[in-house]
């Protein structure tokens, strides 16, 4: 596996053995014989792209693999269709095509004295290589990757106007303590949202969830309605399906939760902070 890597880098010059670099690789799991990419892969990729892992700027490199299930023709198809479809996903959510240097499928990883049915699961993953720029002496330099604005809107509709990498604050939207479930008192704003992502097709949003006073070791907050470490992400989507019981076609919504590692407030020290923590905000993706 190893091998099959540094033979990549070595072969495909892109990075100057000079220059000063800061790499990762970041792997993505697939089911098995399936390339489109599960929930799980797209969650992570949401939060690499949201804490700027992966960069506009930055040398990218994503390769395909498949486990010995399957014929070796199969194989190969399979993973070059695994990395086409990280790079599509990648490229749509505001990655510059340009800056993918590299998508490949390898086929399968070979294993010697393994025939167990159910086949690898590590081996049929997708590694994106990411190697940031140059690292420079002056640290004042701006940092250069995707363009994220927070903005306060004084009304809802002004979200109209917005550019994809905007994000701003879901007012009046409320949920009892501890649950995901909507207050009615938050309906007049969801109906608001609703129109105007009725009134303009072209947006697409991402809605994201944040939760207050936790560890930052914790995941998420525990949800009471479902006994699960999970509340920032089912905050999010019942406001998702909100907009999808009223006709708003899924495919321009996304929803996620970051738990507490997107605090406004680093340190909590009253419950004026724990509000600001406690939020939800939606992230124009396209308003093409």
């Amino acid at each position: 596996m190893y091998k099959i890597l540094l033979t990549i880098l070595i072969s495909f010059p892109l990075f100057p053995a000079f220059a000063q670099r800061e790499t990762d690789t970041f792997r993505l799991y697939f089911d098995l014989g399936v390339p489109r990419l599960n929930n799980v892969s797209e969650k992570k990729i949401d939060i690499l792209i949201y804490n700027d892992k992966i960069i506009n700027g930055s040398n990218i490199m994503i390769v395909g693999y498949a486990d010995y299930l399957g014929t070796e023709g199969f194989n190969k198809h399979l993973s070059m269709k695994r990395a086409e479809n990280v790079k599509e996903y990648l490229v749509k959510y505001g990655i510059n095509a340009n800056d993918i240097k590299l998508c490949e499928g390898k086929g399968e990883i070979e294993r010697t004295g393994l025939n167990d049915k159910e086949g690898y699961p590590t081996d049929r993953r997708v590694d994106i290589v990411v190697n940031n720029r140059t690292k420079k002496k002056a640290p004042e330099m701006p940092k250069t990757g995707i363009k994220t604005e927070k903005v306060n809107l004084a009304n809802i509709e002004e979200m109209k106007k917005l550019k994809p990498g905007s994000i701003f604050l879901l007012k009046n939207v409320y949920f009892p303590a501890d649950r995901h479930i909507l207050k009615p008192e938050s309906i007049e704003t969801l109906e608001k949202l609703f129109i105007v992502l009725r009134d303009n097709p072209k947006i697409k949003i991402s809605i994201e969830g944040h939760v207050c006073c936790i560890s930052f070791d914790a995941d998420d907050a525990l949800d009471v309605d479902t006994y699960e470490p999970t509340l920032s992400v089912n905050r999010a989507k019942a406001i998702y399906n909100f907009l999808v019981s009223k006709g708003i076609d899924a495919g321009r919504l996304k929803y996620q939760g970051f738990g507490k590692r997107k605090p406004v407030v680093m340190y909590e020290r009253n419950e004026e902070d724990a509000e600001k923590n406690r939020r939800v905000e939606i992230r124009i993706v396209d308003n093409k």
